[in-house]
Order: structure tokens, then sequence, then C-alpha cells
């Protein structure tokens, strides 16, 4: 079984640095693997741990390797990074496109996508795919057993759980009720340091010209201003005061 894991470069939840002027990220502000990416990334290990014939590829997009290395020290068999200057920054309709390009040369039974995106939070990139590759698309996925070909699965929604089954091939939306993932171990790393990461272009996918129209940036950043507006009682007199205010908050019917 191949397991195809997208794993998305965003920017630290606890380290975000904006500038204000530009509405860009500062320069160094720290990226990591986005969270709800690694938790699909633990289950495919975890189905391989389980006794299963799995090979697992990595996949990202954007020149930073660090969320790739990470999963390679987890478990993963390969990488493949989409680094081309002309495929960054789009919409997630755009990125949609490019990563079905991609996914459909290099074949998959099993796809898992995070949730949804730290820094975008769109959440739908594994819908977006399951309606362009005409596959079915689990979200909320929290618990999953593989057992004759068949997938056990137990996704969350608005008033409990849902349970259901599922054969591959089939794009699973990995959600933190699935395990935690694993911290890289000292021999993972030395071992992902002896494994392939390959590095394709929008020429190697075929994909001519890049994002567009459809690239996606940050406005002026600002802050609302309001405004109150009320009045002020000012009779020396205590009495005078009181019913001045009981009078003006009968005429606005508030007592």
């Amino acid at each position: 079984m191949k397991i195809v894991v997208l794993v998305k470069e965003v920017p630290d939840p606890n380290a975000i640095r904006l500038d204000t002027r530009t509405g860009q990220l500062q320069p160094g502000t720290p990226t990591v693997a986005n969270e709800y990416d690694l938790y699909g990334m633990e289950a495919a290990v975890a189905l391989r741990e389980a006794g299963n014939d799995v090979e697992i590829v990595v996949a990202s997009m954007g020149s930073g390797r660090d969320p790739v290395n990470r999963c390679l020290a987890m478990g993963a068999d390969r990488a493949v990074v989409l680094d081309d200057p002309s495929l960054i920054g789009g919409d997630s309709l755009v990125t949609s496109r490019i990563l079905k390009t991609f996914l459909e040369q290099e074949g998959f039974d099993l796809l898992f996508v995070g949730q949804e995106a730290s820094d975008t939070a769109t959440g739908d990139i594994g819908p977006r795919l399951a309606a362009m590759m005409n596959l079915p698309v689990v979200s909320n996925l929290i618990d999953l057993q593989y057992t004759g070909g068949v997938l056990q699965l137990k996704r969350e929604i608005e008033d409990g759980h849902q349970s259901l089954e599922v054969t591959p091939p089939v794009i699973l939306c990995a959600l933190s009720g699935l395990p935690d993932p694993r911290s890289p171990s000292l021999k993972g790393i030395m071992a992902s340091r002896k494994k392939t990461t390959d590095v394709k272009t929008g020429a190697d996918l075929g994909i001519d010209g890049g994002s567009g129209d459809s690239v996606v940036s940050w406005g002026d950043l600002f802050i609302e201003e309001q405004e109150a507006q009320g009045i002020i009682v000012e009779e020396e007199d205590t009495d005078q005061a009181v019913e001045q205010l009981v009078n003006f908050l009968a005429e606005k019917k508030l007592i």
C-alpha cells in the first residue's frame, strides 16, 4: 500500500512576527510543519508498524525542507518537494490543481492531509482534491484501522462520532484526535539523512505558467477606530443627578 502525506510549512503559531507597514512576515520568522499534517504522518507510520506493507511518501510545496525532513525522521521512506516560484503563492484552488497534477503522476492508495492549515485555516485542500480526482474523502478523522483491504474509520461530527468503512483509494483529513505525532528519535534523524528528497518544478510536472491572478497576499494592516458616545451627568446635587439619569434611561426604554 502506498501512502502519500501532504505537509505544509507554516509560520510558527507561537512566534508570529508581522511587519505592520507591509503586512508581511518579518524576516527570520520561525516556521514549522503544520500540526494537523503531522497527525496524518503519525497515522501513516502507525499503519506500517501494525504489520502492513506500506511505502510512505511525504510531499510539500515551497522551498522549506524542515517539514519533509521531520517526516523522514519520523519514518517516511522518501520525500518530494515542489519547489518553483511559479507554483507558490496561489490560493487553495490553484494549490489543489498543482497537487492534483503531482498526485496523478505519483499515485497513491491513501492520501493524508491535515484537516486545515494553521496559517490559512481554509480546510478545503482535501475536499477539493477529492472532487477533482473523483475520490472519496473522510474529514475530521480521529481513528483508523486497516484490515483485509478495508479501512475502519472514525470521524468527529458535531454531536459525537461517526464510524464508517472505506476501501482505498481515499483521501483522509487528519484531526488531533489521532495519536500525537512522535518526536523523531536520534536513530530516525540519522536514517533520514540517507533518504531521497526529489525536487520537482513546474516543468517537471508539465505545468505551464504560475499562479497568475490567484496569488494571495496580505492587505494593509490597521486597527479599526472605535468611538463611544454617551451623556455625562454633571449635576452638583446628587438627587437631581439621579433623577436626570433615571429619566434618561426611561426615555431610552432601558428601565
